[in-house]
């Protein structure tokens, strides 16, 4: 089995490779990328307080933190070049419903865990990409969502300290 880094790599080559080929259409944009990103790291911060019911644990800045940090961004990009911008755009001829409703639902299929709540989150990710009309917002979105969620499950393995 190859490492989860290559894995990525490979998923954002087939990616990229889609977005090239492919051309779907988009949304008509409603904000720019620079207002466009700061919204979908607030909507992907307001996800996960709705999902995990807790306040976000932010660790201190080490380089492990960085890296992971990192790999997700990639891995968030790679997710929403597929499920929105090409897979949401291409269905986008049939409707914004539709296209929300069939990228939500690949989204949901190809995690293997917890379909269900990929369900809302793929919808969550779509909706804001429609209601912005910029990639970076679902990007910055899916982004924060997946960077908190490793927080709470690295402070969930960690024993508490003492009093």
């Amino acid at each position: 089995m190859r490492s989860p880094l290559v894995r990525l790599a490979l998923a954002l080559i087939v990616a990229v490779a889609l977005l090239v080929l492919v051309a779907p259409a988009e949304p008509a944009p409603r904000i720019g990328p620079l207002v466009a990103a700061p919204a979908g790291l607030v909507a992907g911060v307001l996800l996960y307080l709705a999902v995990a019911r807790r306040r976000p644990y932010i660790p201190p800045c080490v380089p492990a933190a960085v890296a992971a940090c990192s790999v997700l961004v990639v891995a968030a990009s790679t997710e929403e070049i597929v499920w929105r911008r090409v897979v949401l755009g291409e269905l986008l001829r049939a409707g914004p419903v539709v296209a929300a409703a069939g990228s939500t639902l690949g989204f949901a299929l190809v995690h293997r865990t917890r379909q269900f709540l990929h369900l809302g989150t793929g919808a969550a990710f779509a909706g804001v990409y429609l209601a912005t009309g910029a990639l970076a917002a679902a990007v910055a979105t899916h982004w924060a969502y997946n960077v908190l969620l490793l927080t709470l499950a690295e402070r969930s393995a960690r024993p508490e300290a003492p009093p």
